[in-house]
C-alpha cells in the first residue's frame, strides 16, 4: 500500500471518527458514511452494515455495485453462518471470517469474496461490517487493519448510543416520578441553598407558584418569626453534610409556612444529588401538621399534668410563701415550657396595684417585671389588660396571640424580643376574693384545649390553697416568735440594759426597722414639750440617746391619746419629724406609757419602711411591750403591770405554759385550757411530763435541747384530757433569773392538727371528690384499669354502671345549689350502702356517678343477671324519697350498664359503652336501666352519618319541595302548602320527621329554611305572570329556631325583594309551642312581618296550650285544625267537639279556618256543615312535585272554564 494511500486512509478514518462521536446525528446517516468509508479504505466494490435486532440481523446501510441486500433486509441469526463464525471468532480473538457460505448475508451466486468484521465484542456484539472484493483479489494486511479500526469505532459508537438512550429513558422516568410524586419534593443548591427544581405537590402544599419557588432560598420556607429555627436547622444540615455518610437519612421535622402564613409541619428526608453538574440536595417532605398538632396538644396536656403534680409536691415541701411562689414559677418554666412566669399580689392601696412578688424564666425577667405598672382597677391606666380583668372577675384570661391583641400593642417589640407570643392569667382565689394571679408567657401562639385549661386552673386553685395555708402557718409562727420575744423581754433584768433589750426584741418581734422607748420630760408653761430616748434602735443598731422636741412628730399625739397607728405615708404627714425623714419611714405605730393613775409618762413606738398590713397585730403586741416598759419606768407598779402582761398572754390563742426545772407547772394560760381541757387550778404543781405525754422520751429529749441551747422548737405528740392525741408545734425557751441561772422553761405550744389535716387534704383532693368524698375520675380510671387486668388474669367478669340523676338541673334551678349538693351527698351514701366493700362508687362530676362491680361470673348470661340485679337494687334505693333541708324531694336515676370479662377491652371504651347505655335509658323514659349493645354504637354512628349527609345535601341540591293544594268549599284550589322533601342519592326519600329535628339541633335549619322560603317565593312570583294562578297563596312552615333568629325579618324581606313574590300571598305557618316561648318577642316579630304584608297561619292548632289572650294579641289570619282531630271526628265525639270549638273560636276571632288531613268525602261534608270552608288532604291531592302540581292547576282551570253539559 502506497504511503499517500495510507495517509489518505488515516485522514478518512479520523474524519469518520469525528462524525461518529456526534451522537446527535441520525444513525442511518452515520452508518451510510461508514459503509462508503469502508469501500474507500479497502478498495472494495461494495460494503454493507447489518445490526443485530433480537434474533435477526437487519441491514441498515448498503453501498456499492449491485446486487447488494436492500436496507431493511432481515436474516435470522441461526441462518447466517458468517455471523455464527464471527461470534466464535470474536470470542476466540480472531479478526475476520471469509468466504461465507451461500446462506450468509447476501447472495452466494456473485463472484465476490466477502470479508466481515464484528461491531463490538463478546456479549456486546452489535452487528457486522462486510465488504465485497472481486474473486481473486486479496486485501492487504493494512486494509484489514483499517477495516478493523473502522469496525471497532462503529462498535464503540453503537455501545455509546445504546447507553445514551438508556440514560435518556432513565432521566425521563426520573423526571416524571419527581414531577408527579404526591408529596412535596425539591432540589436545592448545596452552596447557595436556593431551590433549583420543585414538583407539583410542592406548589400545591406551599401555595407558591412554581416560578416563585425557583430561585427562592431554602430558609424562606420558614416564617419570618421562625428564622432562628431555620438557621439552626440549616446549620445542622451543613454540619452533617461534612460528616461521614452525610447527610443523615433520618427524617427531620421542620416547621415551614405556606404562602398564606399558615404553619406547615413537614418531615423532610434529604439525599445527595447532582443537578446540572452542581452538588445539590434532593428533599422529600411529608405533611405532618395534623399529627404534630395532636402530639402537641397531648404533650401540652401531659405537661400541664406534670406541672400540677410538681406544684402539688412543692406545696407539700415549701416552708415559706416566697419559696413556694418562686418554685411554682420555676415549675411553669422548666416543666410547663413557658418562657416566663410570675406571681402578682393584688394590693389594696390607692391605685390597687398588682405587685409581682416572684418570677422565673428569661434572663430579663426581673427587669421586665420591675417595669410593669399593673392595676386591678378599671379606672387605672394599667387596669384593663388581662391581669386586671383576671383579678377583677376571678376568671382565667387567655390571650392566644399577643401580637394581634390591642392590649399588648405598646409592648409588641419588647415581647417579640423576649419570645413572648401568648399569655395565660390564672386567678388566685380564697373564700373571699381574688388576692393575686399566676401570669404565664408562652413561646408560641396558644390554642388551649378544655382539659389543659382545667388542669391549669386546678393548679392555680392548689397554689392559692397552699399560699393561704402558708400564710396561716406564718401568722401562727409570727405570733409564737412574738410571744417568745415578749417573754424574753419581760423576763429580762432591770437597770440601764433593760430598755436596750426591750427595743431590740421589739424590733425583731415586729419586723420593724426602728424601735424606740422614750420618757416625756416635764415642761414649764409656754415651753415646747420634749422627750428623751431611753433606747433607740435603727436597723438593729443601738443609737445614742438624746432629747428632742415633740412638736411636729407623731409622738406628740401620744401626749393626749393612748395609741397612734399610721399605716402609710407617715413621712408626708409629719415632714418635720427627724426620725421619719432619716429612716425613710412609711408607717408608724406608737403606744402611750402611763403611770398607775393614768398620767402619761412616756411613749414606745416602732417605724416601718413599708406600708403596714398587720396593724392590729402590731398594735396589740406593742401593748405588751408598753406595759413592761411602763412598769420599769414606775417600779412601784411592777406587780400590776406584770398581771396585765399575764392577762394579755392569757388571751393568746396558743397554749403558754411555764414549768420549773422539775417539770412542775407554774403558769397555765387560757389557751392551754382550751387546747388540753384542764383548768389552771387542776394542773398547777403537776408534772407536765406525765400530764401531756404518753411517751415521755420525746419530751425529755426536747427538754435536754432547751437546757443545752436555751431554746427548742419543733413538732411533738401530746395528749389532751380526753386522751386524744394532739399534733403540736412548740417553741420552748429557758428563762434565767437576775443572776443568769436557769429558773424555768417557757413553752408556747400550738395545735397544728388542722394544718396537718390541710396538708393531707392536698394529697386527698387529687383522688377524691370534695363534696361526696367518693373517688373521682382519676381514681376511678385507675381502679377500672386494675379491674380489667384482674378479670383477664383470673377469668372473671364485672360491670360498669353509669348513673345519671333525672331532672337534676331542675332541682338546682328551682331549689338552689345547696339542695342539689345535699341530694348528691345522700345519693353517695345510699350507693355505698347497697354495694359490697370490694365494689367502687365514684363521682365523675355534676350528677354523674359510676359504680364498678368486680368478681362476677365470666359467663355472659349469668354476668348480665348479676349486673342487672345490682342495677335494679340501685334503681330502688335511689328512687326512694329524699328528705332535703326543708323539702321532701323525689328523684329517679337512669342507669347504663357495660359488661366486661376476660375479653380484652380498654377503660375508655368501657366508660363510653356505659355512657351510651345510660343515654338509651334516658331516651326510654328515664327511671330505668339499659345494657350496652353494639346497636347503640351503630345508632350513634348512623346519626352522625345522617348529620354529615345533611350538611352536604343543600350544596348537592338534594332537597326539593312538594306542594299540597288547599281547596275551598266550591272545589277551587285557593292555595298550596310547600312541604320539604330530601331525595338522598343512597338512602332514597328521607322522612322529614327524621331529618328536620336533626337540622334543628345542628342549626342547619337556618340555611335550609332560607332555601325553602326562597324556592317557594320564586314559584309564587312565577305564578303572578299567569292570571289564573296569580290569586293563589303559598303557605311555608317556619321552625322555632328560624323564627327566633335575629335576622329572620330581614331575611323574609330580602327574599320577597329578590324574588318579586307578593307578600300578601305568602302565609307563614307557625306552631303553638313557638308562639308562647317568648310572647313579647313573638308578637314583635309577627308585627314586623305583618307590616311587610305577610300573613300567618297557626299550624296544628289544638295540640298545644295557647290561651285566648295570646291569640287575641297576635296578628293571625288563619287557624289550621290538626289532622289528629280530623282523623276520628266521625267516630270520636271528643274530637268532633274539639273541632266544633276550634271553628267557633276562629269565627269569634274573625279568623279563617282550614282543616288538614281530610281523606274522605264524609269528613269534608262534616267539616263543611260545621262551618269549615277550606280543606287540605289526600282526598283532594297528595303533595306533588311542581310540574305535576301545575298540571293539576291547569286541569282545574280548564274544568272551571268548561260549561256543564
Amino acid at each position: 500500500m502506497q504511503a499517500h494511500d495510507e495517509a489518505a486512509a488515516h485522514a478518512l478514518l479520523l474524519q469518520l471518527q469525528q462524525l461518529i462521536s456526534d451522537l446527535q446525528l441520525p444513525l442511518e446517516h452515520v452508518l451510510a458514511q461508514a459503509a462508503q468509508a469502508a469501500c474507500a479504505i479497502t478498495g472494495a466494490v461494495g460494503a454493507m452494515i447489518a445490526l443485530r435486532e433480537n434474533d435477526a440481523l437487519a441491514v441498515r446501510a448498503s453501498v456499492g455495485a449491485p446486487p447488494l441486500p436492500a436496507i431493511g433486509t432481515r436474516v435470522p441469526l441461526d441462518a447466517c453462518a458468517s455471523w455464527q463464525g464471527m461470534e466464535q471468532a470474536a470470542r476466540a480473538g480472531l479478526q475476520a471470517a471469509t468466504d461465507a457460505p451461500a446462506q450468509d448475508v447476501g447472495s452466494a451466486q456473485l463472484p465476490h469474496r466477502r470479508v466481515s468484521m464484528p461491531l463490538g465484542s463478546g456479549a456486546l456484539l452489535a452487528g457486522l461490517l462486510q465488504v465485497r472484493v472481486p474473486q481473486g483479489a486479496a486485501l492487504e494486511a493494512q486494509h484489514l487493519l483499517h477495516l478493523r479500526i473502522l469496525a471497532e469505532s462503529l462498535g464503540a459508537m453503537l455501545q455509546l448510543r445504546r447507553v445514551d438512550a438508556q440514560l435518556r429513558a432513565s432521566e425521563q422516568q426520573y423526571r416524571t416520578l419527581f414531577a408527579e410524586h404526591p408529596q412535596p419534593m425539591w432540589v436545592c443548591d448545596r452552596d447557595s441553598l436556593r431551590l433549583l427544581a420543585v414538583n407539583h405537590a410542592m406548589v400545591r402544599h406551599y401555595g407558591h407558584a412554581e416560578q416563585e419557588l425557583l430561585g427562592m432560598e431554602l430558609r424562606a420556607l420558614w416564617s419570618a418569626e421562625n428564622q432562628d429555627a431555620a438557621t439552626c436547622a440549616l446549620d445542622m444540615l451543613r454540619r452533617e453534610a461534612h460528616a461521614p455518610g452525610s447527610p443523615a437519612s433520618a427524617p427531620r421535622l421542620w416547621r415551614h409556612a405556606r404562602k398564606d402564613g399558615a404553619a406547615l409541619d413537614v418531615e423532610v428526608v434529604v439525599g445527595d444529588t447532582d443537578f446540572g453538574g452542581r452538588p445539590a440536595w434532593q428533599m422529600l417532605a411529608s405533611d405532618v401538621t395534623e399529627r404534630c398538632r395532636i402530639e402537641d396538644e397531648l404533650a401540652r396536656v401531659n405537661r400541664a399534668k406534670r406541672m400540677r403534680g410538681a406544684c402539688s409536691e412543692t406545696l407539700v415541701r415549701a416552708t415559706s410563701e416566697s419559696d413556694l411562689l418562686h418554685a411554682v414559677c420555676s415549675v411553669a418554666v422548666e416543666i410547663g415550657g413557658y418562657r416566663m412566669g410570675w406571681v402578682g399580689m393584688a394590693r389594696d392601696d390607692a391605685h390597687r396595684r398588682i405587685e409581682p412578688v416572684a418570677h422565673a424564666g428569661v434572663a430579663q425577667a426581673h427587669d421586665y417585671t420591675e417595669h410593669l405598672h399593673l392595676s386591678w382597677s378599671a379606672q387605672e391606666p394599667g387596669g384593663n389588660g388581662p391581669a386586671g380583668v383576671c383579678v377583677r372577675t376571678g376568671r382565667t384570661v387567655i390571650v392566644h396571640d399577643v401580637h394581634h391583641s390591642p392590649a399588648f400593642s405598646h409592648l409588641a417589640d419588647r415581647m417579640a424580643q423576649l419570645g413572648f407570643h401568648a399569655v395565660v392569667c390564672l386567678p388566685l382565689r380564697n373564700a373571699e376574693r381574688t388576692f393575686g394571679l399566676l401570669y404565664l408567657y408562652a413561646p408560641e401562639v396558644l390554642h388551649l384545649g378544655v382539659q389543659e385549661t382545667q388542669l391549669l386552673e386546678a393548679m392555680a386553685a392548689d397554689l392559692a390553697f397552699g399560699i393561704e395555708n402558708l400564710r396561716a402557718r406564718a401568722e401562727q409562727q409570727r405570733l409564737q416568735a412574738t410571744l417568745v420575744k415578749v417573754a424574753t423581754a419581760v423576763s429580762a433584768g432591770v437597770g440601764a440594759a433593760f430598755f436596750d433589750h426591750l427595743a431590740q426584741h421589739m424590733a425583731e418581734a415586729l419586723g420593724a426597722q426602728v424601735a424606740c422607748v422614750g420618757r416625756f420630760l416635764p415642761a414649764a408653761p409656754g415651753q415646747a414639750r420634749r422627750a428623751v430616748a431611753l433606747s433607740h434602735v435603727v436597723d438593729g443598731v443601738a443609737q445614742p440617746n438624746a432629747e428632742y422636741v415633740l412638736e411636729g412628730t407623731p409622738s406628740e399625739r401620744l401626749l393626749t391619746q393612748r395609741s397612734l397607728v399610721i399605716r402609710d405615708r407617715a413621712r408626708e404627714r409629719f415632714p418635720r419629724a427627724p426620725v421619719l425623714a432619716r429612716t425613710g419611714a412609711r408607717s408608724y405605730v406608737g403606744q402611750q406609757l402611763t403611770a398607775s393613775d393614768g398620767t402619761p409618762i412616756g411613749m414606745i413606738f416602732v417605724v416601718f419602711r413599708q406600708a403596714l398590713e398587720r396593724s392590729r397585730f402590731v398594735s396589740n403586741t406593742l401593748q405588751i411591750f408598753a406595759a413592761r416598759a411602763a412598769a420599769e419606768l414606775q417600779r412601784q407598779t411592777d406587780d400590776q403591770r406584770i398581771r396585765q402582761q399575764a392577762s394579755l398572754l392569757d388571751k393568746a390563742r396558743d397554749a403558754i405554759i411555764v414549768r420549773d426545772l422539775e417539770h412542775r407547772i407554774t403558769f397555765w394560760n387560757e389557751g392551754a385550757e382550751r387546747m388540753y381541757g384542764w383548768s389552771r387550778e387542776e394542773v398547777l404543781g403537776r408534772s407536765i411530763a406525765t400530764l401531756l405525754y404518753q411517751n415521755p422520751e420525746d419530751f425529755l429529749r426536747a427538754t435536754q435541747q432547751v437546757m443545752q441551747h436555751g431554746v427548742w422548737s419543733g413538732e411533738i405528740l401530746q395528749c389532751d384530757r380526753a386522751g386524744r392525741t394532739l399534733e403540736a408545734e412548740g417553741r420552748w425557751t429557758l428563762v434565767r433569773n437576775d443572776r443568769g441561772e436557769p429558773e424555768s422553761v417557757l413553752a408556747i405550744n400550738a395545735d397544728i392538727g388542722t394544718r396537718k389535716h390541710q396538708e393531707r387534704e392536698i394529697q386527698r383532693l387529687a383522688f377524691f371528690d370534695p363534696l361526696t368524698h367518693l373517688p373521682n375520675r382519676v381514681q376511678l380510671l385507675d381502679r377500672v384499669d386494675q379491674a380489667l387486668a384482674k378479670a383477664q388474669r383470673l377469668e372473671q367478669g364485672g360491670a360498669l354502671l353509669f348513673i345519671d340523676l333525672d331532672n337534676f338541673k331542675t332541682l338546682n334551678d328551682t331549689l338552689g345549689h345547696d339542695q342539689g349538693d345535699e341530694l348528691l351527698q345522700i345519693v353517695a351514701q345510699r350507693l355505698n350502702t347497697c354495694l359490697r366493700s370490694a365494689d367502687t362508687v365514684a363521682r365523675l362530676g355534676g350528677d354523674e356517678f359510676v359504680v364498678l362491680v368486680e368478681q362476677l361470673s365470666a359467663h355472659s348470661d349469668t354476668l348480665a343477671e348479676q349486673a342487672g340485679a345490682v342495677g335494679e337494687k340501685i334503681l330502688a334505693v335511689l328512687s326512694a324519697p329524699y328528705a332535703l333541708t326543708g323539702y321532701q324531694y323525689r328523684s329517679t336515676p337512669s342507669i347504663g350498664i357495660a359488661l366486661f370479662n376476660h375479653a380484652p377491652t380498654t377503660v375508655g371504651e368501657l366508660l363510653k359503652q356505659a355512657d351510651l347505655a345510660m343515654y338509651q335509658a334516658k331516651t326510654a323514659g328515664r327511671n330505668t336501666l339499659r345494657f350496652f349493645n353494639p346497636s347503640m354504637q351503630h345508632a350513634v354512628a348512623e346519626r352522625a352519618s345522617l348529620e354529615a349527609d345533611l350538611r352536604n345535601a343543600l350544596a348537592q341540591k338534594e332537597f326539593l319541595l312538594h306542594y299540597q293544594p288547599q281547596i275551598n268549599a266550591r272545589g277551587a284550589i285557593v292555595g298550596v302548602e310547600a312541604l320539604l322533601r330530601w331525595a338522598h342519592p343512597r338512602r332514597g326519600m328521607v322522612s322529614p320527621g327524621q331529618f328536620i329535628p336533626l337540622a334543628e339541633e345542628t342549626g342547619l335549619v337556618l340555611p335550609l329554611g332560607h332555601w325553602v322560603l326562597h324556592t317557594a317565593c320564586s314559584v309564587l312570583a312565577d305564578w303572578q305572570r299567569v292570571p289564573a294562578l296569580a290569586p293563589l297563596t303559598m303557605a311555608v312552615n317556619v321552625s322555632s329556631r328560624q323564627f327566633r333568629d335575629a335576622g329572620f325579618v330581614d331575611d323574609v324581606a330580602g327574599v320577597l325583594a329578590a324574588t318579586g313574590a307578593p307578600a300578601s300571598q305568602l302565609k307563614l305557618e307557625l306552631t303553638e309551642s313557638l308562639l308562647v316561648e317568648d310572647l313579647a318577642a313573638t308578637i314583635a316579630t309577627m308585627a314586623a312581618l305583618r307590616a311587610l304584608g305577610v300573613g300567618f297561619s297557626l299550624d296544628d292548632f289544638g295540640t298545644g296550650y295557647s290561651s285566648l289572650a295570646y291569640l287575641k294579641r297576635m296578628p293571625l289570619g288563619q287557624l289550621k285544625i290538626d289532622q289528629s282531630f280530623v282523623r276520628d271526628l266521625l267516630t270520636d265525639p271528643n274530637d268532633a267537639a274539639i273541632v266544633r270549638t276550634i271553628i267557633g273560636l276562629a269565627a269569634s276571632l274573625g279568623l279563617e279556618v282550614i282543616a288538614e288531613g281530610v281523606e274522605t268525602s264524609a269528613q269534608r261534608d262534616w267539616l263543611a256543615h260545621a262551618g269549615c270552608a277550606v280543606y287540605q288532604g289526600y282526598f283532594f291531592s297528595r303533595p306533588l312535585p311542581l310540574d305535576l302540581l301545575e298540571q293539576l292547576l291547569h286541569d282545574h282551570i280548564a274544568a272551571a272554564r268548561t260549561p256543564p253539559l
